[in-house]
């Protein structure tokens, strides 16, 4: 009876501090953005709000239209906040922003049940919630999400983010254990992820590294047990290739690999200028300042020149570390924050040229497995001081004796 009580108490401590920590979020958030809920539209929004006609009545030919075109839920969001709003921007912003706090608490939700996975033992049992909390906040209020959460039109962002991670947490609570109704939700969200932004066909390898990683403990023959699964998550790729572009010319669209003409941005160019970009999102993470929503950045011609050579080589680096840690150290959660960082920014910061080369709301997702290997590492330092000190205080007092 005892351990039933015990129990309980754990469990209704937990609801409190969750629905608590839902409320911080919401609260920051709210505080952090008060001032934007009358910004006005800006360059995209306007082509795709105030000058698009077929977001203006809803009708069966104008939502099928949306249906078929690329990015069929944001669009339909759109129509939906027009019927409701019609230019009148606060109602906009306060779409975004809710959507913006849900992902905060979602990101929560990712990380405590991720630290309160079977992997880990007891080693964050008593931090968890603190951890999940502290990355949750530094998601919800970093100076570097401003552009997804006040750019109206970068809702394609937050959107894809929102489905993106609930896939993630689908698949935690059922997904992994073979569970049909999970796994066709799974199919469902993810659907929604791609069909907001294309990036998100990189679900299906996320995904497969988290179970790697968190749940089937680097078994692949666990991982291939629930091929299906991957499958379901991957149908969404369908969707993708039916409409997006690669051969568009740069007049017509802002992707492709035709742009060259256009631009001079050839696929080797913008993968050189990339690596130059990616450590560009590490320094707006760690120090957000010189924060900008068109940027002119110098595209990088050949690999052996300053920076571009060092860039590379960082990332090199980067990724030998990670490899290492996993290997020698058993460390999951920061390996898999880099690689989430990586694996999320890939579809749009890697070879695919893009006349605008650098974006900050192309940061949005992937800065979690930013937050995930800085907590972990702020909770890593201070328990080893906490360490050192526990070993010092015995040794000052035997030196202290006569």
């Amino acid at each position: 009876m005892s351990s039933m009580a015990s129990y309980i108490d754990k469990f209704f401590s937990l609801k409190r501090f969750n629905l608590v920590a839902f409320g911080v979020i919401a609260a920051m958030v709210l505080i952090a953005y008060s001032n934007t809920f009358t910004a006005s539209f800006h360059f995209d929004d306007n082509p795709s709000i105030i000058e698009n006609a077929t977001i203006r009545h809803i009708t069966a030919d104008n939502i099928e239209q949306i249906l078929r075109g690329v990015r069929p839920v944001v669009y339909l969001s759109i129509m939906l906040n027009y019927a409701v709003s019609g230019l009148n921007v606060i109602g906009w912003h306060v779409f975004n922003i809710s959507i913006h706090i849900i992902n905060s608490i979602f990101t929560y939700l990712l990380i405590l049940w991720t630290l309160s996975l079977p992997v880990f033992g007891k080693k964050y049992q008593e931090k968890a919630m603190r951890m999940a909390l502290f990355g949750a906040l530094l998601f919800a209020v970093h100076p570097v999400q401003t552009e997804s959460v006040t750019y109206i039109i970068s809702r394609t962002e937050l959107l894809a983010t929102c489905f993106y991670l609930a896939t993630f947490l689908l698949f935690i609570k059922g997904g992994a254990s073979g569970s049909v109704p999970y796994a066709a939700a799974m199919l469902v969200t993810s659907i929604l992820a791609v069909g907001s932004k294309e990036w998100a066909v990189t679900l299906p390898a996320m995904l497969m590294l988290y179970d790697f990683f968190f749940i089937a403990e680097g078994k692949v023959k666990s991982i291939l047990s629930r091929w299906y699964v991957y499958v379901l998550t991957a149908l969404p790729w369908v969707q993708v290739l039916s409409t997006l572009n690669l051969t568009a010319k740069g007049g017509q669209a802002g992707i492709g690999f035709n742009i060259t003409t256009a631009t001079g941005i050839t696929p080797l160019t913008y993968l050189l200028t990339s690596f130059n970009v990616l450590w560009t999102y590490v320094r707006l993470l760690v120090l957000p300042i010189h924060q900008n929503l068109d940027y002119d950045y110098p595209v990088a011609k050949v690999l052996f020149e300053v920076p571009t050579i060092f860039s590379f080589l960082g990332h090199v680096i980067l990724a030998i570390v990670a490899f290492w840690l996993y290997k020698k150290k058993r460390m999951l959660l920061v390996p898999f924050g880099i690689a989430w960082f990586y694996i999320g920014i890939s579809p749009v910061q890697s070879f695919v040229p893009i006349i605008d080369v650098i974006f900050e709301h192309r940061v949005y997702m992937p800065s979690i497995g930013f937050f995930i290997v800085f907590v972990v590492l702020y909770e890593g330092i201070f328990d080893w001081l906490q360490g050192r000190r526990k070993v010092e205080q015995p040794q000052r007092r035997t030196l202290g004796k006569p």
